[in-house]
Order: structure tokens, then sequence, then C-alpha cells
């Protein structure tokens, strides 16, 4: 018999799948579908607009967005979607597994998610579905516990990833654990909702990496875990755990090509710092470049993080930053090592116009005293049934001040964004591996495999999927625009050439007419232009 997995990508507080990501959830479902004994056809919801849905006995279809988010690789899944996707399929038995099983929400932030049935489907899945898809598909019980599980499906089904229509260039998103370590929990999240904090052993996860490695994968990220520092914990920290975790993936996988990590918790770090300096170090050491720590800071209004039971003030916040820095800021290939990212939320209880602008001058003052921080997310909260949040507004959309709210987000974009990516990635820093996404008018658009890549925008059309190697030039307010190396100067449009610093009109048209030359010196003393320092090299001169 054959099982269809529809990956309808899923966005969750500690766990992506849109592409290039892929998730566990398709990875885990077909390993136990193969378990069992079924044939897997594996095809992503893009796959499925472009082509249609697939024959087969089973449909799986997994979707879910809890956490608001614009997306450039893919769109995930909509519940319109999901239901006419049920309606369409022939087939013995239609299985929905993810958030969107449980509720109806769109992907915007300042809503109110709502309970949701769909009537078209036998059988809708999110919390524990593996043992239920397990019993369903074998017909007898998994007598183990779910990780037991988890390590034999993580394994077999790692095999489909070679079916992403993105593949190789995926990142497999990899289980370290679920659930929160932190009490109370802050009020607006759902991954309480998956129970007390567990860690998945170490052993397992490098056996799935060195699995997902033979079968192609090269970049992965340690996500699923709300906070990474807290991994394998009883109580407080545990570097020791960090290391034979990153020493055994280096192992496994010795020629990967991304390694990054997704979740810290900023309030936890600052009460074991010492302990977390040595995990943010063997981090920095093992990782890749352009790692980021994603902290929900969410706040810095002290009236809503007591509110709201948030992690972190704005002092201990700011101590964290420091030693974050200290610790990844070295760059290799100029990119820094590892950087914090801040997440910002709003729409919370106890917001005021206040909160605005105290959360805008917590960032100035970041910016201010030289420090980086890779990203800032600014997102309005989703707010779910069985969150404390959900309780206090009575089951009501969350109040926000729309006017504010645009405000401060542009302020924060123009005055911080863009000052920091220019201290982030200044311009010179060659940036390789691009990979081209999407093209638009007379430019293409790019970005480097890794968690929360830099959006890069290149003025030529390149084919999508093609890799480029290419050198920043000039900085956005969220994305950098960068020229391709070797730039082939007697060959490149006016639209590219013109991007270069010290290229002014009147140089450009001196190139233009003199081309082509034999050298840099040759070029130099026919239009009299100079040339930054830092583009020595990348400059080729073939006729």
């Amino acid at each position: 018999m054959k099982i269809f997995i529809l990956d309808g990508y899923v966005d969750e507080p500690a766990h992506f799948g849109v592409p290039p990501y892929i998730s566990a959830y398709p990875r885990y479902i077909a390993g136990i579908a193969m378990m069992t004994g079924f044939e897997v056809i594996y095809d992503t919801i893009d796959g499925v607009r472009a082509h249609g849905l697939k024959d087969a006995d089973i449909l799986v279809t997994v979707g879910g967005v809890t956490v608001p988010g614009n997306y450039i690789g893919g769109l995930p899944l909509t519940t319109g979607e999901a239901e006419q996707i049920a309606n369409n399929f022939i087939g013995t038995k239609k299985i929905l597994i993810g958030s969107m099983a449980y509720y109806d929400v769109d992907r915007s932030g300042g809503v109110m998610a709502r309970p949701k049935a769909f009537a078209g489907y036998d059988l809708s899945l999110w919390n524990g579905y593996e043992k239920t898809l397990y019993e369903l598909f074998k017909g007898k019980k998994w007598m183990s516990g779910r990780y037991e599980l988890v390590k034999e499906a993580s394994k077999a089904g790692c095999e489909i990833i070679k079916h992403h229509p993105n593949f190789p260039d995926i990142m497999c998103e990899i289980e370290l654990g679920m659930g929160c370590e932190k009490m109370p929990h802050c009020t607006f999240c759902t991954e309480p909702l998956w129970g007390r904090f567990v860690s998945r052993p170490p052993e397992d996860i490098i056996e799935e990496i060195g699995a997902l490695y033979k079968n192609g994968a090269r970049h992965f990220r340690l996500g699923r875990i709300s906070n990474i520092f807290a991994y394998m914990s009883k109580g407080k920290p545990d570097p020791f755990a960090i290391e034979t975790l990153y020493e055994g993936i280096r192992k496994v996988a010795v020629d990967l090509k991304t390694l990054h990590t997704d979740n810290a918790n900023p309030g936890y770090i600052f009460s074991y710092m010492e302990a977390s300096k040595k995990i943010a170090e063997i981090i920095a050491s093992k990782n890749t470049p352009g790692d980021i720590l994603s902290m929900g800071v969410e706040s810095f209004d002290p009236k809503v993080v007591s509110s709201n039971n948030l992690k972190i003030g704005k002092n201990q916040l700011m101590d964290v930053v420091r030693m974050i820095n200290h610790v990844g800021a070295e760059r290799v290939n100029g990119v820094p090592k590892l950087l914090p990212g801040i997440n910002l939320l709003y729409g919370l209880t106890g917001e005021s116009r206040k909160t605005y602008y105290l959360n805008f001058r917590a960032l100035m003052d970041i910016l201010e005293e030289g420090l980086m921080v890779r990203r800032v997310n600014i997102r309005k909260v989703m707010v779910f049934p069985d969150t404390p949040l959900f309780d206090s507004l009575n089951g009501k959309s969350p109040k926000i001040d729309e006017k504010m709210y645009l405000h401060y987000k542009s302020l924060v974009r123009n005055s911080f964004d863009h000052e920091m990516l220019k201290r982030v990635f200044p311009v010179g820093t060659i940036l390789r591996d691009v990979i081209i996404e999407i093209n638009d008018k007379n430019l293409s658009y790019g970005r480097q495999m890794g968690t929360y890549p830099i959006l890069v925008g290149i003025p030529k059309i390149i084919l999508p999927r093609t890799h480029v190697d290419c050198i920043v030039v000039d900085h956005g307010q969220r994305s950098l625009t960068a020229l391709p190396i070797p730039l082939k100067i007697n060959s490149a449009s006016y639209e590219l050439l013109k991007w270069v610093p010290n290229f002014g009109r009147s140089t450009l048209a001196k190139i233009i007419i003199n081309r082509p030359f034999d050298s840099l010196n040759d070029m130099i003393e026919k239009t009299g232009c100079e040339v930054p320092d830092w583009m020595n090299g990348m400059i080729e001169f073939e006729r």
C-alpha cells in the first residue's frame, strides 16, 4: 500500500519547515510508514499546486503556522487548501497532522486562533502523533516511549529528503527536545502545550544526522527545542552534553556545510552566566559562520515583562548580548560566527504606548554601545486556546495600537536595522554560496543556507538555484546589495557596474567606451577610475 505525505510546511516557535527547510514531521511520518511496510510518496504543497495530488491509498497532510511570518522559499498550506485537498483525494484514509489539525488561523499576527474540525479528514493529530500513526499503520501498540520510536523513524525516513524540490540545498530541522524548562511559562507561548521539558539523547541525534548525511544532507539546524542552553540539563546547564553533541555531529558529518542552532532563553543564560558562556564557546567553536541565538525577549517594558511572565529585563539582557558578542563576534570569511537575535512581540497584557518607546530605546542602547545583533523580529502575537493569554483576553483578539506599531516598526528598521546591518556585514564582506531563489525585474534575490539568512539582492538576472559568491556593496533595512564575484568588467552591464563604489556616471561612461581592458592597471590608465582596495582580486578582465 502507498502513503502520500503532503508537506504543507510548518512554522512553530521552535520548529520550522518552510523551504529551504524541511521539518521533522514528514521525515518522522515517512519513517513510521516505512517501518510498518508502506511505500512512501512525498511532495510539498508547492509541488501539489503545480502538478496536483499523487495517487495513494492513504493521505497524510502536514501543516500549521503558529508564528506569524513572511516567506520567500515557499507559501505554507492554507486551511482552505487543506479542505480542498481532502475533498479531491481518492483513497481509503485521510490524516491531517500539525497545528492546523486543531486550529484555524492565518499567517498574520494579532489574531485569535479558533478551534477547527476538518470534516474531510478521518483523523486529526498533533501532539503525540507518532505513536498514534504507528499503531494505526501497524495494527498494534508501540510499547516503548516516544523518543524510542523517533530514534528509529528519524533514520528510516531520512531518504525522503532526496524528493524535496530544493534538494540538496535543504536545511534539515533537527529535534533536540520538546517543551519549555521555564516556569512559570510565558503567557502566550504554545510550546508548553507539548508537555514537560524533555531532551532527546545526543546519540540518537548524532545517528539521525549521520543517516541524513549519507543521504546527501549537508545543512543542519539544531532546533525543536525552546532553549538549547537547557539541553540535557537537570536544573542547570550541561556544557558536557552540548560538547558531546557537537563533536559527535562533526564526526558523522565531516564535510557538512551548515551547522546552526535556533532558540535560546536569555533569562536562563543570565541566571547561569558562567556555564552558559562555556556552552556559547562550544557552539561558536563547532558551528559554521552566521549562526544566530534566537532570543524571545518579547518586550523591554517592565510592566509587560511582569504581566506575561517574560524571561528577562533590559539590563540583564544587555549582559547576555555582551557575553555572546565576546564569544561569537569572531569573523570567518568575513561573517561573525555567533550573534544574538531578538524577538519583540506586541499585543501582550500590560502594553501601552510607552512600551513602544522602551523597546526602541533598548535597541538603540545596544547599537550605541557598539554591540552586534544579527536581526530583530517584530511581530504581533497569535493567541491560542489553552494559554494564559487566551484566558486573560476572554477569547477576544488582542488590542494592538496599529499606528504605534507601524510607526515604531519603521523607526527600528530605519534607525536600528540599517545601521546594524552595516556593522554586521560591512561593505566588502564576501558572502559565499548565496543560492538564488527569485528574480524580480533586473534583480536576483538569494540567501545563504542558515538560520535566518540575510536576503541578498544582486542587480543581475541569475537563474534560480544557482550558487553565487558575492561581495557586499550596500545595505537596506533587512537586506543587502551585493555584486557577483569575480566581477567581469569587460562584460558586466551598466546596471551592475553602477553599484561599484567610486564608479560615478562619468567613470562608468569611460569604462563602457574604453573596454575591453587587459588588466586593472590598463583600466585605471584609460579611465582614471579608483577601485576600493577591498575589490583588488575580485575583478576579472577576460575578453
